[in-house]
């Protein structure tokens, strides 16, 4: 597992998988697609049900992980808009 270099990063919401909670970014900065778990997203409400949809514009720290066979892993994720 690798660590992060804290820096803030921007991507679009490629897929979301709701019944599984977790989804893939897309980011110019990386050239693998980044996993994104729905308890990494920051902004909602108590209670609100968290998740992403497809086209949503992300800010969003990662780390270098083996997770399932994505090679980077989001440790923070919230919505720009």
């Amino acid at each position: 597992m690798g660590t992060s270099d804290g820096r803030v990063h921007r991507g679009t919401v490629r897929s979301w998988l709701v019944d599984e909670g977790w989804g893939v970014v897309g980011s110019a900065d990386f050239a693998d697609p980044i996993w994104v778990h729905y308890a990494k997203l920051e902004g909602f409400g108590p209670g609100e049900f968290r998740k992403l949809d497809v086209g949503d514009e992300v800010e969003l720290t990662v780390e270098h992980a083996e997770q399932d066979e994505f090679r980077l892993r989001a440790l923070w994720v919230r919505t720009l808009g």
